[in-house]
């Protein structure tokens, strides 16, 4: 049975993770069309390799019923 100090501690360890998530996600710019070969992603460096972006393509049997789709080139910041 878990004592009330390590229930307290592990919720104040989850409270600050939760806090701190969104801002990460905050902090990534793209500009450029997304899915575009010129598109770029500007990131704030705490996290290395950033993390991947959705596909936004469509595969399909043949090559012109697809959809191309490039990840946006990553950035530091200040170089957009």
């Amino acid at each position: 049975m878990k004592s009330t100090r390590q229930i307290l501690l592990f919720g104040m360890l989850a409270a600050a993770v939760m806090a701190v998530a969104p801002s990460a996600r905050a902090q990534i710019q793209t500009t450029g069309t997304l899915g575009s070969p010129g598109a770029t992603t500007t990131i704030d460096g705490k996290q290395l390799p950033p993390p991947d972006p959705k596909f936004g393509g469509v595969i399909k049997d043949t090559a012109p019923d697809s959809k191309p789709w490039w990840p946006p080139t990553v950035v530091p910041q200040g170089r957009a």
